[in-house]
């Protein structure tokens, strides 16, 4: 017990100190001519290039004629195999039993939990 108010004493001095260094350096920052003037600073965009795919009427244009052009992306066929509706392999009729829950001498051994 004594040993426990040692430490939580050490610590409370630990944090101590280091909130009043903390305090000593930030009160002895000169920090000069940091503020900043919004007209003194000047947004220069970048020019946007026209690239061939953003005029290309191919993929713009919306006509069924032009869809042609594009392969059609199609997904392979889903099968239902056998062992898909095995009940062998699912355990359906098999229920896995757990053992039970039982309280031991130690979790309620109050010399334990201390």
């Amino acid at each position: 017990m004594k040993k426990l108010k040692v430490m939580k004493t050490l610590v409370k001095q630990l944090a101590a100190a280091t909130f009043l260094a903390f305090l000593l350096l930030v009160g002895n920052v000169k920090a000069e001519g940091t503020e900043t003037n919004a007209l003194s600073r000047e947004i220069i965009e970048t020019p946007l290039q026209l690239e061939n795919w953003m005029t290309d009427e191919t993929i713009w244009n919306t006509n069924t004629v032009n869809m042609a052009e594009f392969d059609q992306e199609t997904e392979a066929t889903l099968e239902l195999e056998d062992w898909m509706i095995d009940d062998t392999t699912w355990n359906v009729n098999e229920t896995e039993k757990e053992p039970e829950l039982t309280v031991e001498p130690w979790m309620t051994d109050k010399n334990f939990w201390k």
